[in-house]
């Protein structure tokens, strides 16, 4: 039998590497690092005190919404004058 019609049974060395280095990174991200949860966790409470006072924050959905009906009726126009 020629050398060419051997086939290697083992897995490939690259996706092996591969297959390390993605369980490295997903171990990586996964484990949670106390001091970075300590400054989001400040961050967040910062962020709801700003949003608890926010006397715009009605109107601001309000006008959101309205943005957002105006685009998806817009688009459905759009969608029914190129089918006509």
């Amino acid at each position: 039998m020629a050398l060419s019609q051997v086939r290697d049974r083992g897995p490939h060395p690259e996706s092996v590497t591969n297959l390390t280095l993605a369980n490295v990174t997903l171990e990586a991200l996964l484990t949670p690092n106390c001091k970075a949860e300590d400054t989001l966790g400040v961050g967040r409470d910062e962020r709801k005190e700003e949003l608890d006072h926010d006397p715009l924050g009605s109107a601001r959905g309000i006008v959101n919404g309205l943005r957002l009906s105006v685009t998806l009726w817009s688009f459905i126009l759009l969608v029914i004058l190129l089918m006509w």
